[in-house]
């Protein structure tokens, strides 16, 4: 098993952090160039509301189930609105499952709403009867026509929520806590998003001549070599977090795998390495070439956290920020220390998974 633990850290009192969230509350056209998301206007029995995609959608004054279109407005709806999910948009993953109710974790599965790999289950969707479907992701070319495809072809408002970026999140949870009507929650969210931005902005501050970058290596899959390429969007977690990805790839696989040899590994010789659970660590520390790389003989080979989502890069959400202070405590532990990764991975599960951590909670991600 690859190293799961970070430094010698000690776990504090859950008392000690400060800020936890403990309780939670329960037909589109193209709007004129220059109107932003959330503009809106109400009437007696519904509002307009503009989205992302700059169309504007007759919303419902009361929104009380709603259907994710897919792993993006999924995670981040699930962070800021639990009790109105009508739906998945795919089956939870197993390392969802404990975090969810009982009567979340039976919910109907639509499928994805569109693109080459939609697989929407009509029939369960008009059987859930949502209010509203809600895509959060980026903002690509086609965006406005497939939403207004997803609209017409469900009879269902429809609405695009972009989040491109870690320094996007923030307007993501403002819009959609306008949308919603749950702005209080969602600027909670927001200030943890714009908070943990500016911490990650000041830390890049600290590299230069004294001080160089730590470079790691990204191992997917049960070889350990399957990667993601430098400068992709799975890769956002490494670079923000002051770490240099070695997979510099001339091709970037569209899904964000990438097949590397081993030879290309070692001639990278990456200070740190990180896998996902389904690598096989042991077999990759064994191995004649392997053991060769200073980060298994330093011991620098890390698992992912993965409950319930992957921390660094799968899906590329809003999961992300708490392994910002985990990639950066791994790396420079001088400056992010014990104290700060355990009290903003506590800080983050209670706001975000509506989950207090225990101390055996913290010890199978930070021990």
């Amino acid at each position: 098993m690859a190293q799961s633990k970070v430094g010698t850290c000690r776990l504090m009192a859950p008392a000690l952090v400060l800020g936890l969230a403990l309780s939670h509350p329960l037909m589109a056209q193209k709007a004129p160039d220059g109107v932003s998301a959330s503009t809106e206007t109400t009437t007696s029995l519904n509002w307009t509301f503009t989205d992302s995609a700059g169309r504007t959608v007759q919303i419902p004054n009361t929104i009380k189930k709603i259907a994710p279109s897919g792993p993006m407005a999924q995670i981040f709806l699930f962070t800021l609105v639990p009790d109105r999910f009508a739906g998945w948009s795919s089956k939870p993953a197993p390392e969802l499952v404990p975090y969810l109710s009982k009567t979340m974790a039976q919910l109907p599965v639509f499928g994805q709403f569109y693109g080459t790999a939609s697989t929407l289950n009509m029939e369960a969707l008009i059987s859930a009867r949502p209010d509203i479907i809600i895509d959060i992701g980026e903002r690509k070319p086609t965006i406005a026509r497939d939403m207004d495809d997803v609209q017409n072809r469900t009879g269902i408002p429809t609405v695009f929520i972009e989040a491109a970026s870690f320094e996007s999140y923030s307007k993501t949870y403002r819009d959609l806590g306008r949308l919603l009507k749950v702005e209080d929650q969602a600027e909670k969210l927001a200030r943890f998003s714009d908070d943990t931005v500016a911490y990650f902005k000041n830390l890049q501050n600290q590299f230069g001549q004294n001080r160089r970058k730590a470079t790691l290596y990204y191992g997917e899959d049960a070889s350990g070599l399957m990667t993601i390429a430098s400068g992709s969007i799975h890769s956002q977690t490494i670079e923000f977090a002051g770490l240099i990805n070695v997979a510099d790839l001339a091709n970037k696989g569209g899904s964000g795998r990438n097949q590397v040899s081993a030879e290309q590994l070692l001639l990278w010789d990456p200070d740190i390495i990180i896998l996902t659970s389904g690598a096989q660590a042991e077999s990759l520390k064994k191995d004649s070439l392997f053991r060769q790389l200073r980060a298994v003989q330093q011991g620098k080979v890390y698992d992912i956290p993965v409950e319930p989502y992957n921390w660094v890069a799968r899906p590329p959400s809003i999961n992300r920020l708490a392994g910002l202070y985990w990639l950066a405590h791994l790396a420079y532990p001088d400056l992010v220390g014990c104290q700060t990764l355990e009290t903003k991975v506590r800080e983050f599960y209670s706001l975000f998974y509506h989950k207090a951590l225990s101390d055996g909670d913290l010890k199978r991600f930070i021990k």
